[in-house]
């Protein structure tokens, strides 16, 4: 997912000045490419730079409706892949979609039945299973969930983002050292992604363990993080170490924040 596959520049789409009449294969799957690893904004201008005849097929509909997807757009995803679904229904494509989109905006009675649809009769993927135990986890089917994300991890081995939605389902059902066990796998893997440097603190702020200050932290980073192992720990039923987290969290902010106030205040002994 995080392969870097380099392309030419826009420009060198074109040869010797002549726009390509037809859409390839190849072109596409170079799209599909750059959806895959990260590479959004050049997804959306090889799309873009497809001629205008072709920019309404099927395989291309499907590309943008991905591409909307991976741009966190989930409710144009999901209203992309039901227009594809009354044509394509039964493309794997489609329903893995149109399921995963479903899943992200928590309409999990949808998503459930198309990504055991698409589990059961497409290519086996990692993302396919992963997406089915967060969505199981969400519905708090947790024996299934544990089985989806078996297999995903039998797919492709201990991927960082597959450990990661892994951690969230037993955060969820407070199994933190468990939980964190994952996220230091994790956050080793790739330091830089803030979701895991977040949920590693979230899980041992629940065990009652102070978040320790990074040397690249900065006054709001700093301060985000003792946000959230405060909000953890209250969360958790340690209210001692929520109002302990929150007041460093409070003097740290270089900008005021008047949630992680107002939260502080409530824990406040009354008078």
């Amino acid at each position: 997912m995080r392969t870097v596959l380099w392309l030419l520049a826009p420009a060198a789409l074109f040869s010797s000045g002549v726009a390509m009449a037809t859409t390839t294969t190849g072109d596409l799957a170079l799209v599909d490419a750059a959806i895959k690893s990260g590479r959004l904004v050049q997804a959306q201008t090889m799309l873009d730079l497809l001629p205008a005849d072709q920019k309404e097929a099927t395989d291309v509909a499907i590309l943008r409706a991905q591409l909307l997807l991976a741009q966190g757009q989930y409710e144009g995803a999901e209203q992309a892949f039901d227009k594809l679904a009354t044509a394509a229904g039964s493309d794997c494509r489609v329903i893995t979609g149109l399921g995963i989109a479903a899943g992200e905006l928590r309409h999990t009675d949808r998503a459930i039945p198309l990504l055991q649809d698409a589990a059961a009769r497409c290519m086996p993927d990692w993302r396919l299973w992963s997406e089915l135990g967060r969505a199981y986890s969400w519905t708090r089917r947790w024996d299934e969930s544990k089985a989806a994300y078996a297999r995903a991890l039998a797919l492709d081995g201990p991927r960082a983002a597959l450990l990661n939605d892994m951690a969230v389902s037993l955060l969820m059902q407070r199994r933190w050292p468990e939980a964190k066990a994952l996220l230091e796998q994790a956050y080793a893997a790739d330091p830089g992604d803030l979701r895991f440097a977040n949920n590693l603190d979230i899980a041992a702020a629940s065990m009652g363990q102070a978040p320790v200050r990074a040397q690249g932290d900065d006054a709001a980073r700093w301060a985000e993080r003792l946000a959230n192992a405060g909000y953890a720990a209250l969360l958790a039923g340690r209210p001692d170490d929520a109002r302990a987290w929150l007041s460093q969290s409070v003097a740290a902010a270089p900008v005021y924040s008047p949630r992680t106030a107002a939260i502080l205040a409530s824990l406040e002994p009354r008078k």
